[in-house]
């Protein structure tokens, strides 16, 4: 499905976040605090737009993702930021990356991706893996908000109006599309998935959330 979207999947983004998702993004980038020495490794990164704020604070950035049309799409815009030297897009899956080293990045991400992924938890222990002590992880996702007045409408925004969109949108089918209010709903809620992220080897902090709680941001150290 993401190889078919790819060439309308930016445009889906910005609609049906009401175009606060470049904001959001912005908020995983700084919560890394990047350094120009760091090396960084952004997973599930798409049409590389993470991948793309990395690279433009510095440091080098590898991007993986399973979907080459995606990355066919990331790759023009990263040249078009003037980054082809600094951000490298690569095909590959967040549960297998024994092509990269142990303890190789300082800063990994991931961002509206590790809820597609069948084995979050073995992801998880690859990120760790590739982590060097001490490495900063960022993961960035959506979850069903069950708390404030908002909260009511943000999860009928989510279940209705977000799969009806996208579809019309990104040229996908409706009942396809589906599957992003299907793996929401899936998802561990914010507990639950700290606590993985806990005994893949990170110690965290309590997640922010943004969009009425049905955006979270978890920030994990490497132990």
């Amino acid at each position: 499905m993401f190889n078919r979207i790819a060439r309308r999947y930016d445009l889906a983004n910005k609609f049906m976040s009401l175009g606060m998702d470049q904001g959001w993004r912005r908020g995983l980038v700084a919560a890394l605090e990047l350094a120009p020495s760091d090396r960084v490794l952004d997973l599930a990164t798409g049409t590389a737009d993470v991948a793309i704020l990395e690279g433009a604070a510095g440091p080098a950035v590898l991007g993986v993702d399973p979907s080459a049309n995606m990355l066919a799409i990331g790759r023009t815009k990263v040249a078009a930021a003037g980054l082809d030297g600094t951000v490298e897009l690569a095909l590959g899956d967040a549960t297998d990356l024994e092509h990269l080293a142990d303890g190789g990045f300082d800063k990994i991400s991931i961002s509206f991706g590790i809820r597609n992924i069948p084995d979050v938890d073995g992801a998880l222990r690859e990120m760790r893996r590739v982590a060097a002590p001490g490495a900063t992880l960022a993961v960035m996702e959506f979850c069903e908000p069950t708390e404030g007045v908002l909260a009511p409408i943000a999860r009928l925004f989510i279940k209705h109006v977000v799969p009806r969109l996208g579809a019309l949108l990104s040229g996908a089918r409706w009942d396809e599309y589906n599957h992003l209010q299907r793996s929401i709903a899936a998802f561990p809620p914010p507990p639950a998935f700290r606590s993985k992220v806990e005994r893949a080897g990170f110690a965290t902090r309590p997640p922010v959330f943004y969009a009425a709680g049905s955006v979270a941001l978890y920030v994990g150290t490497a132990n």
